[in-house]
């Protein structure tokens, strides 16, 4: 390892109330985005275990749209992890949750699949009917989209002013077993090629998905955890919060002396079996409980 952990930090992290754990390449080994199919990353059921163990509120997010959160939630439970429905947060219900706020009932046009249709749905936000006006476009991921869905997005959003959102910005989807392109996203930037409006992202590292999770942790030290520099590393800065890089998906350990000042994690890890193995240590050596 050519990276060091400053120990203050390691303590800190260690003691933090709350943390928000990312599933692909950080928690879960997959080549399908919320750890569809996947296998639990080495030491990852036992650092949820610790988690839960000393008290962490803890929350599930992930940048996966196409599935409900039952869906995702029961294959982590499946593959060992101990991840209830209401500890999980997706790209889909955070969309779901900053339209309602901003937009109420809608109606909305919404590209993607049952993921998004279900959180829009329990969100209390209606499907655009025929003859009626959009307030927004959302696109989610799906394996297909219709050409008429397209159209119909990108008349909203050039003739009726929808505003257009986004579960998610990242061109590739990385899951600790290769990299795929990102559905939604090639999606979305067409549209934006044809009506010149760029979406507002919803998913990580969104404001709106900031506002979500502060409102369920509250105030305290706020620790995010992920694969992804640019992504987790980048919400925990811009919330305040301690970013937990761990090298076992999209980051590398040769790209952490390029970081970006807004992309420095707070502490580095190889894995959640290394990490685990940090704070356990700094646990014992402050006599006790980290809660």
């Amino acid at each position: 390892m050519s990276f060091t952990n400053d120990p203050e930090m390691v303590a800190r992290i260690a003691a933090a109330p709350a943390w928000v754990l990312d599933v692909d390449g950080c928690i879960v080994r997959t080549a399908k985005a919320g750890g569809a199919g996947g296998v639990p990353i080495d030491g990852a059921v036992e650092f949820l275990g610790w988690l839960k163990a000393t008290g962490k509120q803890v929350i599930v997010c992930t940048n996966a749209s196409q599935r409900p959160v039952a869906h995702y939630a029961a294959h982590l439970r499946k593959i060992g992890l101990d991840v209830a429905d209401a500890d999980m947060i997706t790209a889909a219900t955070a969309s779901a949750d900053h339209i309602a706020a901003v937009h109420g009932a809608g109606p909305v046009v919404a590209l993607g699949e049952d993921g998004m249709f279900q959180a829009l749905a329990e969100a209390g936000v209606r499907i655009a009917g025929p003859g009626e006006v959009p307030v927004a476009v959302v696109v989610g991921a799906a394996d297909t989209y219709a050409s008429r869905d397209i159209n119909a997005a990108c008349l909203a959003i050039a003739d009726h002013g929808a505003v257009f959102y986004l579960t998610v910005d990242t061109p590739w989807f990385h899951g600790g077993a290769g990299r795929a392109v990102s559905s939604s996203t090639a999606i979305a930037r067409a549209i934006h090629g044809i009506t010149g409006v760029a979406p507002l992202v919803c998913g990580k590292p969104s404001a709106a998905l900031a506002g979500v999770l502060r409102a369920r942790l509250g105030g305290g030290d706020l620790v995010i955890m992920g694969d992804m520099a640019s992504i987790e590393v980048r919400m925990a800065r811009e919330m305040a919060g301690l970013g937990v890089l761990v090298l076992s998906g999209g980051t590398t350990e040769a790209e952490l002396p390029q970081l970006p000042p807004t992309d420095q994690p707070h502490l580095v890890a190889q894995d959640a079996a290394h990490l685990l193995r940090l704070l356990a240590n700094t646990r014992n050596l402050l006599g006790g409980d980290t809660r």
